[in-house]
């Protein structure tokens, strides 16, 4: 045993060692160990790409049909808006029509305007569950905002910016006037009126 050689010793070894060269120069771990290619990396991109522009087209197209959706309804909700309003109005269409007929054949003219008042009354509560006032002029200070001034008249009663006339009645929704009330505003008293003292003096001067 002693006297084996050491090349006959070193023989399994060096077998082992030829085996492990083998493996590492196997064709199958390098093609294991190399990188992929630029090619299959840009096909990767592409496909990728295409795919996302897809998608993009997709969603575009179906916001654009939201958004005609939308336009629709709000087209047909608009036209339609007054439908229940304009309802309303047909009941006092009604009046008036059964107003009319009795007028025609009504020998007292009382009777006839106390129908016109109901119907008058009638149109004037529609409005207002509308949300739709008068707005009051006569005996208020001139607004700008509520009224309209039509003419300027001397007054005894009023000072000058009061309302004395409504020529016009004036109307709001809520907070917002539809049409402001069309008056008659004082300018105050007339100068005779204003300075009798001074009309006095001077009568007295001429004497």
């Amino acid at each position: 045993m002693n006297g084996m050689s050491q090349a006959e010793q070193k023989g399994p070894v060096g077998a082992e060692g030829q085996c492990a060269a083998r493996e590492n120069d196997s064709p199958e771990v390098a093609a294991g160990a190399a990188p992929p290619s630029v090619e299959s990396e840009v096909e990767s991109v592409r496909r990728e790409l295409a795919e996302l522009k897809d998608r993009n087209l997709r969603l575009l197209a179906e916001t654009q049909n939201q958004q005609k959706r939308f336009a629709r309804e709000k087209s047909e909700a608009l036209r339609y808006a007054e439908g229940d309003f304009a309802r309303d109005l047909l009941v006092v269409l009604d009046d008036f029509d059964r107003t009319l007929e009795s007028a025609r054949s009504a020998s007292d003219a009382k009777a006839v305007a106390e129908g016109v008042k109901i119907v008058y009354d009638h149109f004037v509560k529609i409005l207002q569950q509308r949300g739709v006032t008068a707005i009051e002029a006569s005996g208020r200070p001139f607004d700008p905002h509520l009224h309209e001034a039509m003419l300027q008249q001397p007054s005894a009663e009023h000072p000058a910016g009061v309302v004395i006339q409504e020529l016009a009645r004036g109307w709001k929704m809520h907070d917002r006037v539809l049409r402001p009330a069309r008056v008659a505003v004082s300018s105050g008293p007339a100068k005779s009126e204003a300075s009798p003292g001074v009309s006095s003096e001077k009568s007295e001067a001429a004497r």
